[in-house]
């Protein structure tokens, strides 16, 4: 499954089979490459609950929640490859872990999604974007949100995608949607740059 195909087939799930994870699974993502803005958390893997989950803790910060949710969500997206299912929740095993992720195999792979038109989020013209911009707003704003609010402006500058929300949480997710995308269709590494207080900036140029 490429990063395409994850980011569509990922969905929220609530309903996980009783069945325990296999070990590999936590090597796995200890092994993963996660990309970060300013620095590495540090994951935790718990498989003796049911359904499993994984967290760090944080400090409760915008910075430091947007890079929560920017490398929760790689972790995310790789567990969607892998056939399983996940979940951000709000609920905490320590005050200093904002959000826990909890995967595990999904009872149903069967889902409906809700979301607002691509329109809705940009503040350019749909029609004056380049087909490859236009692909990574898709693919962004398939990200999850909590209480599915869809808390994103999208500004594309010729340079520069920027995204912004007051929810730090909620923009980490969606940028890292759009840089795995982005990252994947110009097969570089886009630079991440913060602009202004609720606004971080992938830049495409060369």
């Amino acid at each position: 499954m490429n990063i395409f195909e994850a980011i569509e087939n990922r969905h929220s799930v609530r309903d996980f089979l009783e069945r325990k994870m296999p070990e590999r699974v936590k090597d796995d993502i200890e092994n993963l490459l996660v990309k970060f803005i300013t620095k590495k958390l540090d994951w935790k893997i718990n498989l003796s609950s049911f359904p499993s989950y994984i967290y760090a803790k944080a400090e409760k910060h915008f910075d430091e929640l947007v890079e929560y949710g920017f490398q929760g969500e790689q972790i995310v997206l790789f567990l969607t490859a892998q056939g399983f299912g996940t979940c951000w929740m709000a609920r905490s095993p320590h005050p200093d872990v904002p959000y826990i992720i909890v995967f595990g195999y999904p009872r149903t792979r069967n889902f409906t999604r809700k979301r607002r038109p691509i329109t809705s989020f940009l503040e350019n013209d749909l029609e004056e974007l380049p087909p490859e911009i236009v692909k990574i707003v898709e693919m962004t704003i398939l990200a999850p949100s909590a209480l599915n609010r869809q808390p994103w402006k999208i500004k594309y500058t010729g340079g520069e995608l920027c995204i912004s929300s007051e929810r730090p949480v909620d923009l980490g997710i969606a940028l890292s949607h759009a840089y795995l995308t982005a990252r994947e269709i110009f097969k570089r590494e886009p630079v991440i740059q913060k602009r202004g207080e609720d606004t971080y900036c992938l830049i495409l140029n060369p």
